[in-house]
């Protein structure tokens, strides 16, 4: 008996076959022993792996898209000056950075622009919000922010010791909700820079640029607060 038992505790431990099979015994009834083989799935190799773990990423990368909200970023450089690639450079990137892609599906506004032109809505400040509303019909789109630098106004100021300039850059904006037809934002940046030396020589360029870096900072803020951070169905009438 003492024999018998020891040769089932033997029997009874997994004996492996291989990477993909384990064998156990088992005891069916006195005196019968019963092999039984319980196949393991094979291992997926580390590429497929990684493979599965990149697909699982873009599958969360898509639902992420699809439930940003579309804004649509219609920007206009009316200013009319010789550097109107330096406020470019500080307006938008301000703009890339506040409708963010971790957040926003930024959509650039161009073509809209162009199609309002051709309908004859040149000065977008000006427009009916059913007019730009019908720039953006039957596109899939959310919002849509419009931003305009007009023409700045200079003032030169001297005084018996000093030579001083002022800048004042006006630049209109809106944040439209496209789906519900309505303004979530209309208004204007107005913002004065002013500089003086003694001996003269400021030009309009670093003054204005310095009044912009007001805006941009204005702008930002207004976008954070006011443009919603997730897509909003339509309301019904």
């Amino acid at each position: 008996m003492l024999a018998l038992t020891c040769a089932l505790t033997i029997l009874s431990l997994p004996v492996f076959a291989n990477d993909q099979e384990t064998k156990y015994v088992t005891e069916e009834g006195p005196g019968r022993l019963v092999t039984t083989t319980v196949v393991q799935p094979e291992k997926p190799s580390m590429r497929e792996r990684l493979k599965e773990i990149e697909r699982q990423e873009q599958r969360a990368s898509l639902r992420n898209t699809q439930n940003m909200p579309k804004v649509a970023v219609m920007y206009i450089n009316n200013s009319q000056t010789t550097y109107d690639e330096d406020i470019d450079n500080i307006l938008l990137p301000a703009l890339k950075t506040a409708i963010n892609e971790d957040t926003y599906s930024y959509i650039d506004g161009t073509p809209y622009v162009e199609k309002l032109n051709k309908i004859g809505i040149v000065d977008i400040t000006t427009a009916e919000r059913a007019d730009i509303i019908d720039a953006f019909e039957g596109e899939d789109l959310d919002y849509a922010v419009f931003v305009q630098v007009d023409p700045f106004i200079r003032k030169d100021k001297m005084t018996f010791f000093t030579v001083g300039k002022e800048m004042t850059s006006i630049v209109p904006f809106k944040i439209i909700d496209i789906k519900n037809n309505k303004y979530l934002y209309n208004g204007k940046f107005t913002e004065v820079a002013k500089d003086s030396s003694m001996v003269g020589g400021i030009g309009n360029k670093s003054v204005a640029l310095k009044a912009l870096d007001k805006v941009s900072e204005e702008m930002s803020a207004i976008i954070d607060v006011r443009l919603p951070k997730e897509k909003q169905n339509a309301q019904k009438n």
